[in-house]
């Protein structure tokens, strides 16, 4: 729905709408937020509660301002209707009263004339355009495209309206980087060492136990990049932006199944972890096209291994590229010990394991090497890639850096999956193959 709105009043001050926090307690950072107003740029470590008191605040605003119009977008649409969902939530369970009328995946409207609305953003925003909003929300703000603030920000001139911009502290350039010394916005940093001295216990000791073992672990800059809200200049976009919109260009079509056809996996378990498979044609492995990215969430190994094979009943794979770390051993496991896969399988990641059947060879393949390979294949227009927004918001999440003492690559992602399955699969135009089958033969 594009529209406009008209008469937008001021939130009301006049017996205005209460929500009553979900959780037991509230952090101060977030107690302190609630007195913001104008624009805001909310700088937050890892797992603090960034979400839900966006989720509250917008909700308030939505409750308490007749004729509202709030736009949330994101990188990632999902991540969008996350807090699109929590924001309804809160209005639902509250003051389920208020709400008018059918509500969408992507829209709801208020009983006071306010509308939310979540919409995915394009290469360039083009997909959110259109409307007169007062009030925008940028959720996990360092996945959205550059191309796409010069689209968006312009909605907010006649209304005079408020920029909210949510996520870490991601880069030291472009439009959110910009903002933080733009004397309109209010910047907030939350840090989570804080945010864990003031929990409760025994969350405090979890929190603050997992914080140490992550600081050591992590590079300074790395650390202080996911959890102290401080951007790094050190850190750079693996893909830039350009190189990105000028390789995604395919439109999802029907493929020809004569053609030579490989399967990259990222697996996931049960649980939050996002897992995903991409499908390339590398029938010339200089010109490799995308041919469908699947998203996988709450599979057992089991259902992500039958899932393949499925896949590979319509493609006939040359090849299936697997994580076989952790929960993907599994599905590699099973791949190996099927008769119509063991001769396809191969795995790639940091680990030294079998990638025969036959436990004839092993052989490492670095995380630098697969996303290097990637990186070179776009730079070289050897790849062609389907127009979807989780693979461009995985590829924009890719960072790196030099270790400081070692002065090796460091690679670091808020949503690897999707990049992980598609360098895998990109993989096959860097090996060589004589394509030959090895069929067993009952006697």
């Amino acid at each position: 729905m594009k529209s406009s709105r008209k008469n937008i009043r001021k939130p009301s001050t006049e017996n205005p709408l209460t929500l009553t926090w979900a959780h037991k307690t509230i952090d101060k950072w977030q107690q302190n937020l609630l007195t913001v107003t104008g624009h805001l740029i909310l700088l937050c470590g890892r797992q603090v509660g960034k979400s839900e008191i966006a989720a509250y605040i917008e909700a308030l605003y939505l409750l308490n301002t007749p004729n509202a119009f709030l736009l949330i977008v994101s990188g990632k649409e999902d991540q969008a209707k996350m807090l699109y969902r929590k924001i309804l939530d809160f209005i639902e369970q509250q003051h389920p009263d208020m709400i008018k009328g059918r509500v969408l995946n992507s829209e709801f409207h208020l009983s006071n004339g306010a509308i939310c609305i979540t919409e995915p953003l394009g290469h360039n925003g083009a997909g959110a355009r259109g409307h007169t909003i007062t009030r925008l929300v940028l959720e996990e703000m360092e996945l959205i495209p550059e191309d796409a603030f010069s689209a968006i920000t312009p909605m907010l001139l006649t209304t005079g309206g408020i920029i909210h911009m949510l996520g870490t502290a991601w880069a030291t350039e472009g439009y959110a980087y910009e903002r933080l010394s733009d004397k309109d916005f209010t910047v907030v940093r939350v840090n989570a060492e804080e945010v864990a001295e003031e929990r409760p216990e025994p969350q405090r000791t979890i929190m603050l136990t997992h914080l140490k073992n992550e600081k050591q672990r992590m590079p300074l800059w790395m650390y202080m990049q996911e959890y102290m809200a401080i951007p790094s200049d050190k850190a750079r976009q693996v893909y830039p932006d350009a190189l990105i919109k000028r390789c995604q260009v395919l439109e999802r079509k029907a493929p020809d199944l004569r053609r030579r056809h490989v399967l990259g996996s990222d697996p996931a378990g049960l649980g939050e972890d996002q897992g995903c498979l991409v499908i390339l044609d590398t029938e010339d492995k200089e010109a490799a096209e995308m041919i469908d990215i699947i998203l996988t969430k709450h599979l057992y190994t089991t259902e992500t291994t039958d899932q393949i094979l499925q896949l590979d009943l319509q493609y006939d794979f040359s090849k299936i590229y697997v994580d076989d770390g952790g929960v993907g051993f599994g599905v590699f496991s099973e791949l190996l010990r099927n008769d119509t896969t063991k001769n396809k399988v191969a795995a790639l990641n940091n680990s030294k394991r079998s990638t025969k059947w036959d436990d004839s060879e092993r052989i490492i393949i670095l995380q630098e090497d697969l996303l290097m390979n990637l990186l070179r294949m776009m730079e070289r227009g050897q790849i062609k890639l389907l127009i979807d927004e989780n693979l461009r918001a995985s590829l924009k999440s890719y960072k790196f850096a030099y270790h400081e003492d070692t002065k090796r690559l460091i690679f670091t992602s808020t949503y690897n999956h999707p990049v992980q399955a598609l360098a895998r699969a990109a993989w096959d135009c860097e090996e060589k193959d004589l394509k030959l089958t090895v069929r067993s033969i009952k006697v």
